[in-house]
């Protein structure tokens, strides 16, 4: 018969004698306030025929007979005078010490009727609490929910940061949990509890729970103390703390003092670190106020670990330590990645202690003791490996020379080739005078661009030493270059060679007499040499005189041959219509010698050499089969000139005045066409690329193309199709130029309803022909429509035709007798614009 009681507990235990039950408390510590339903549904009738409201008034008068009268209460009751208003809230019983027939009666004389402002009543309840309170409860007790607009979460929130201990508790009566839920905020945010009941039974189980007084929790500090010395407490510990019948309360990783709110009882405690374990048993009462200390025995014994160089005694990072057990030869091994001490944990013995680094080393006895922990410093001394270099006597200067080595091959250990004496951390001349040596592979370097003996050297990184040396005696080399004796300026022409072909040297064409680092006028100007003593390929550079094609050694940037070329004149020409119209492509017919990326532009007369023109179609490069290459005019008029350019140098060539002449466009479209309706444009203009037709605002600013992808369209054909905005008003259609955005042409265009109308014969007989007479737009979009008397817009119809077939038309009655509609309809938008009644017989 009864539901199952479902209770939440939102926070840790509430102050004793919420409601005054066995309480000690003086009257003004704590005050209690019930804020009471008595909206007009709790006339409901529940399982046993009862209202909601008499079942309360029984619980509240067995709940007011048993609480103790001499602690102040008081009752805040809403909707029990006036219906439908939001305001009716009353403090229906002050607040004060009353006896319980006082309190029964005040619920006996509530006559449910109205709202339920739940926000408002618990404010109400609020400011009911003396600020001599130290605590509150405030117990809300409701078959319905907030229906006034207010937020009980907001005011359990500004309740929470109250300067006393105020709870809110919610009592959901005849609610389904799904309902109470919805106010689960304001315990949770207060520290109250959170009830459902579907009975009086559970009803008054509710509210003795939140009357039961709870003991207090008190704070308790445990310390994990290492029991050789009671001044040291341990710094991490595993704690795991439980009750006198074994249900853990606290486990988990945290510092070797702890703060915990226990209840008054017995406990046990285990506490476990790294090398340390205790733990014991321990009481509270109210009386406690002393730390509860758990005494750690040493678990492992701890050796510390640190290095020092033997020559400085500075302390050492980065060291290999292993720990020998002498009795049974088991071993640890370790690193220490700073000089802070190394705290090594081992089981009790004695141990030989070894520390390597690098090339250093050393090593030292020790006993380790649970007892103590002991430190342990190893001094590190140096011994340097051996190693052995492999590499031929002699070598050309610049050229790679592959070098064998013998070595200990450590991470970082390198062979250079350096001038004889250099210092000891000297990695050579440039990147390529070292390499790193990798597992037993033979590394290449790169000698110097000197002559006379050289070192080549294996060097110990880390310690940076040199731990095997041999001569190399470098000795000079030799190169060629044969180029044509004239080459056109700016042309690309071969130069044959011979030389060392040292990594990265190079052919380059430089003005004669240039430095010996000069690497011409632009990147095409040099070429590097390659294994196979192919010809390369340069590019002379726009200028006419006597120049140099030089073999030059990249490492040194020394020239090791040379010879002289004679740079001579070259010519173009060009041809085009004198007439262009303004943004039109046109062809120009051309001679040049074909450079590199020489092109064809068209730029304003007197324009400088380098101006590219007026967009990216305003050039072209020329090829080598010589065609014909296709421009693009400006959208300007008057005199510009078509060029050959030297790319190189952007020296113009040739060139030719060409007259940029008007262009003109025409546009035809409807006046008027409806809001967001496709219509077409019959256009006639220059057709230039990417022109386009749109419909815009008229103060659209120049090249505007619309509010939409679909207001705008290239132009192609003689007709396009746009889409009018879905805003009524004024617009305009333009002809734009699309590389410069001009309007070259623009006609007027309304955006806007036109006058509909439609004359049919008020009454026809069913299944009969219905002729229907209209005006209206008459777009392919739009239906004539016959429905059922007051459809609405989007209603199928019975019967529809398109009114782009003009009218009248014709549409077959309905079958059934009734009354029924002809509209007009714009299927796009879906809007109605009329209607006229027909009544089928």
């Amino acid at each position: 018969m009864y539901g199952k009681l479902w209770r939440r507990a939102v926070a840790g235990g509430l102050l004793a004698g919420a409601f005054g039950v066995a309480s000690p408390v003086m009257a003004d510590d704590h005050v209690s306030i019930m804020v009471f339903d008595a909206s007009g549904s709790m006339w409901a009738r529940m399982e046993d025929d009862k209202s909601r409201i008499e079942v309360a008034r029984e619980v509240v008068d067995e709940f007011a007979a048993s609480r103790d009268a001499s602690i102040p209460f008081g009752v805040v009751a809403y909707g029990h005078t006036r219906r439908g208003d939001c305001d009716d809230i009353e403090a229906v019983l002050p607040l004060g010490t009353h006896e319980g027939d006082e309190i029964a009666r005040t619920i006996h004389d509530l006559n449910p009727q109205g709202m339920t402002p739940l926000t408002d009543s618990m404010a109400r309840a609020r400011e009911m609490i003396p600020r001599t309170a130290e605590s509150a409860d405030i117990i809300l007790v409701t078959d319905g929910l907030e229906n006034c607009g207010g937020d009980p979460c907001a005011l359990a929130a500004e309740m929470a940061e109250e300067g006393i201990d105020l709870r809110a508790h919610v009592v959901g009566f005849a609610l389904e949990e799904e309902e109470v839920q919805t106010l689960s905020c304001v315990p949770e945010q207060t520290g109250g509890q959170l009830f459902t009941t579907q009975s009086g039974e559970e009803l008054s189980a509710a509210l003795d729970e939140i009357a039961v007084a709870e003991p207090e929790a008190l704070r308790v500090q445990l310390r994990a103390l290492d029991e050789r010395n009671p001044e040291e407490h341990v710094r991490r510990v595993d704690w795991d703390v439980a009750e006198e019948a074994g249900e853990s309360i606290f486990s988990g990783e945290s510092r070797g003092i702890i703060d915990l709110e226990l209840m008054p009882g017995h406990y046990t405690v285990e506490a476990e670190a790294e090398v340390f374990a205790g733990g014991t048993e321990f009481e509270i009462t109210p009386q406690t106020d002393e730390p509860v200390d758990i005494m750690m025995a040493k678990t492992q014994a701890t050796l510390e670990l640190s290095a020092e160089d033997a020559e400085t005694g500075e302390a050492l990072d980065g060291v290999d330590w292993v720990a020998l057990n002498v009795e049974i030869e088991d071993a640890v091994e370790v690193r220490s990645e700073d000089t802070d001490p190394l705290e090594l944990h081992l089981e009790p013995g004695e141990y030989r202690i070894i520390a390597e680094r690098g090339a250093t080393s050393g090593d030292a006895r020790e006993m380790a003791t649970l007892a103590e922990d002991r430190e342990v410093v190893v001094t590190l001394e140096q011994a340097l490996p051996g190693a052995e270099l492999h590499a031929p006597d002699t070598a050309g200067v610049g050229s790679m020379v592959d070098v064998g080595w013998d070595g200990p091959g450590e991470d970082r250990d390198f062979i250079a080739v350096v001038e004889p004496g250099a210092p000891e951390d000297d990695t050579g001349h440039s990147r390529r005078a070292s390499d790193r040596v990798q597992g037993e592979e033979q590394v290449t370097l790169q000698m110097p661009d000197a002559l006379g003996p050289h070192e080549l050297r294996y060097v110990h990184r880390e310690m940076g030493a040199v731990l095997a040396t041999r001569t190399i005696e470098l000795e000079p080399v030799e190169a060629s270059v044969s180029a044509p004796g004239d080459v056109p300026a700016g042309a690309q022409f071969e130069v044959e060679w011979e030389g060392p072909v040292n990594r990265n040297d190079y052919i380059a064409i430089v003005a004669a007499g240039a430095p010996d680092d000069d690497t011409g006028h632009g990147r095409r100007a040099t070429a590097r040499v390659s294994e196979d003593g192919e010809p390369v390929t340069l590019q002379a550079p726009d200028a006419l005189d006597t120049y140099e094609v030089r073999y030059v050694i990249r490492d040194s940037r020394r020239v090791l041959a040379s010879q002289e070329v004679t740079l001579t004149p070259v010519e173009a020409s060009v041809s085009a219509p004198e007439e262009v119209p303004a943004g039109a492509y046109f062809e120009v017919e051309w001679e040049g010698p074909v450079n590199r990326n020489d092109y064809i532009a068209i730029v304003a007369a007197g324009a400088p050499d380098d101006e590219t023109g007026h967009s990216r179609r305003a050039t072209s490069r020329v090829s080598e089969d010589g065609e014909p290459v296709k421009i693009q005019a400006p959208d300007a008029l008057g005199t510009h000139e078509v060029r050959y350019v030297l790319r190189d140098s952007r020296r113009v060539l040739a060139s030719q005045e060409v007259t940029l002449t008007p262009v003109e466009a025409s546009l035809e479209a409807p006046d008027t066409v409806l809001p967001g309706a496709d219509f077409e444009v019959r256009w006639e203009g220059p057709e230039n690329r990417n022109d386009f037709v749109a419909i815009v605002e008229p103060d659209a600013p120049e090249g505007d193309s619309g509010d939409s992808r679909s207001a705008s369209s290239r132009v192609s054909g003689d007709t396009e199709t746009l889409t009018a905005p879905d805003e009524e008003g004024e617009y305009e259609i333009r002809y734009v130029i699309r590389d410069s955005g001009r309007t070259l042409e623009a006609i007027p265009i309304t955006v806007g309803g036109t006058d509909v109308t439609l004359s049919a014969e008020d009454s026809v007989a069913a299944r009969s022909t219905v002729e229907v007479s209209f005006t209206g737009p008459g777009r392919f979009e739009d239906l004539i429509e016959i429905v059922e008397a007051g459809a609405d817009p989007d209603d199928s119809a019975v019967q529809d035709a398109r009114a782009s077939q003009g009218s009248p038309v014709q549409l077959f009655a309905p079958s059934s007798a009734g009354s029924y509609e002809i509209r007009y309809r714009a299927s796009d938008s879906g809007e109605v614009l009329e209607s006229i009644p027909l009544e089928v017989e």
